[in-house]
């Protein structure tokens, strides 16, 4: 194969999995912000860490660009 050709392939592919990321992200129902276990952008609910600190987590990279425009 040419190597054009498996770049092309290689882009599709990253194109598709970004377009299914970005889907799913859609696809789920936001939740209120009680806990600090939720997305500080939409109010995702997200699993507990073991980090403790749950200031400022964001639930997907669309919430995280909105987070840093605003």
């Amino acid at each position: 194969m040419h190597r054009s050709l498996l770049r092309t392939k290689l882009a599709e592919s990253r194109s598709k999995v970004t377009n299914r990321v970005t889907q799913r992200a859609k696809s789920l129902m936001p939740i209120q912000v009680d806990s600090p276990h939720n997305c500080i952008v939409c109010g995702r609910k997200m699993r507990s860490w073991r980090g403790g600190g749950s200031d400022g987590r964001v639930c997907s990279p669309n919430c995280a660009r909105k987070w840093a425009d605003s």
